[in-house]
């Protein structure tokens, strides 16, 4: 097979995908026995694998960029690999060149391919729509959101949280995505606090990480604002708005940082269930310390 090029594997994504494995392995064991049909919800499937770097240091193309010659398994494949398996699988892919990639899961994982669903359409529609068609009270999930940037909506976090029945892995875009959008003057253009709005469900943030500057500006009845963000206040304001929804929030996000250790999202963790919610929040918690 062919793959056509799609997103560079580095550290964090090892880091995530390897926390996702660990949990998805202890959830099926421990509902293996319960009366539940269980569902893998991947939202950003992409091609079902992803590229990885070897050794950088002799082999570079023309314009000195690390060549990818090796091919590593995406989110996607590490559920098809958990044992226990899941009773169906949910992969969501907008692109249609990627959705084309994605299916050939079903030659590679021939015993699983009629648990298999691939569904081309946008995450949040996507998502909204097996909120609304499942039934919770005979299924459970796990629900990993891997957005490339800020496309998922608050409403469909809501969306989520109301099954009581899906357990959410969410890569928050805290620094890729939050922190480049909040300017340091405070004067953010209109789309761009549409685009907050959406992506954290309220207008709250101008207050979380903005602060009146102690210099007031001459001739102005404006007061000047001073940006407050770092890392640990954006971790603290998302698991914040998290445990507003869900019946539970693991009570530290794995920071995940890019070569030059800046913090570029915060994987978090959220269950839905508050039956289970005790023993999910333990081995999450556990998961994403160690």
């Amino acid at each position: 097979m062919v793959h056509s090029s799609h997103r560079f594997g580095g550290g964090w994504t090892e880091a995530k995908l390897d926390k996702v494995r660990q949990y998805l392995t202890s959830y099926n064991v421990a509902l293996k026995n319960q009366p539940f049909t269980r569902l893998y919800i991947d939202a950003f499937a992409g091609t079902g694998y992803r590229t990885s770097k070897t050794d950088t240091s002799s082999r570079r193309d023309l314009f000195g960029v690390p060549q990818v010659n090796e091919f590593a398994k995406g989110s996607a494949q590490v559920a098809l690999e958990i044992d226990p398996a899941f009773d169906s699988y949910a992969f969501i892919e907008m692109n249609r060149n990627r959705l084309a990639e994605l299916k050939q899961l079903e030659l590679q994982y021939p015993d699983k391919a009629d648990r298999m669903s691939f569904i081309r359409a946008d995450a949040n529609e996507a998502i909204s729509k097996i909120c609304a068609t499942t039934d919770w009270q005979r299924t459970r999930a796990v629900a990993f959101l891997d957005p490339y940037g800020m496309q998922v909506d608050w409403s469909t976090i809501e969306r989520i949280a109301s099954t009581r029945a899906i357990d959410l892995w969410y890569l928050f875009p805290s620094g890729i995505g939050l922190n480049r959008l909040l300017t340091r003057s405070g004067r953010i253009s209109p789309s761009w606090q549409a685009r907050l709005d959406r992506m954290l469900g309220y207008q709250g943030w101008r207050d979380v990480f903005y602060v009146s500057s102690a210099q007031e500006p001459l001739f102005s009845d404006s007061p000047t604002l001073q940006k407050v963000y770092d890392d640990e206040r954006a971790e603290r304001f998302i698991l914040g708005r998290l445990e507003k929804l869900f019946a539970g929030v693991a009570q530290a996000a794995l920071p995940l940082r890019n070569s030059k250790g800046q913090c570029m999202y915060h994987l978090v963790f959220a269950c839905g269930n508050p039956r289970g919610a005790k023993v999910a929040l333990r081995i999450a918690q556990h998961i994403i310390t160690h």
